[in-house]
């Protein structure tokens, strides 16, 4: 997710580029911060260059949060493409009426004009989108706003300044009318009937239960692709915990067929009493 600068032409950006892999995963994560009030005066610029906050963006409607850079070639493009996806298979809600989209640029050094760019280019891909425009906003701003937001989403990422690098993990966050985180869909895959429901839920102002983490045993999501894969480490671990079990239970079922052996030669049990 190297801030390479992608052409606006063809639709989202999909992967196309061999990216860096040092990254701090330890430090790419999302933490469910159920609960937690997100900051109504964290400062912005929207798409067209016009100062905002975060609070003013709320309409008494609930907001499905998305945080990328515009000019990511990663998961970035894998999230916006899943998300106008299953927009155009929810046909029970549009955005602008029914919910308000806030995408969330976290490369401070990005400026309006990408976001306007990545506005347009994302309602162009889509037929379901046309005339939802005034339901998105594109933002940009400097790093303390924006890890000001960020922080309260739980949403954690790594930005290298010196070589203009962004890591980030990937997943949707619903806020409330009132700025309210509500819940999560982790990862990069998105179905329409998910996010109904967790737009109705952050709709009445309520919580919804913690989304299923992604780490899980043996998969992991990518951060750099939105793709699941196997963690040799982890898969080493398991079949290690496995055969230890299996040792156990071998352990366990020959000393219980050796005493039940002894008791048959003997005719009592270990109490003297026959068998």
């Amino acid at each position: 997710m190297s801030a390479q600068i992608a052409s606006a032409q063809g639709g989202i950006q999909q992967p196309t580029a061999v990216l860096p892999r040092n990254m701090e995963v330890d430090k790419i994560k999302i933490i469910q911060r159920i609960g937690n009030q997100i900051p109504l005066d964290a400062k912005f610029k929207d798409q067209d260059g016009k100062p905002v906050t975060f609070g003013s963006l709320l309409h008494k409607r609930p907001v499905l949060v998305l945080a990328i850079f515009y000019r990511c070639m990663g998961v970035c493009g894998v999230e916006l493409a899943n998300l106008v996806e299953a927009l155009g298979k929810m046909k029970t809600k549009t955005v602008g009426k029914d919910f308000d989209i806030i995408v969330v640029g976290i490369d401070p050094v990005e400026t309006p004009d990408l976001a306007k760019d990545k506005l347009k280019e994302t309602i162009a891909t889509s037929k379901s989108l046309k005339g939802t425009e005034a339901g998105w906003t594109f933002l940009t701003g400097d790093m303390e706003n924006i890890r000001a937001v960020t922080n309260k989403l739980g949403f954690y990422y790594t930005y290298d300044k010196a070589n203009d690098i962004v890591n980030h993990p990937a997943g949707l966050m619903f806020v409330t009318p009132t700025g309210i985180m509500s819940s999560y869909i982790l990862g990069a895959e998105f179905s329409p009937k998910a996010i109904a429901a967790d737009l109705d839920t952050a709709g009445r102002n309520q919580l919804g239960i913690k989304s299923p983490d992604i780490f899980f045993g043996c998969i992991h999501i990518d951060p750099i692709t939105g793709k699941t894969s196997l963690v040799i480490e982890n898969v080493l671990k398991v079949l290690a915990f496995v055969t230890v079990v299996c040792l156990l239970v071998t352990v366990l079922t020959l000393s219980g067929k050796a005493k039940w052996k002894k008791k048959k030669a003997t005719g009592v049990d270990e109490w003297g009493d026959p068998i």
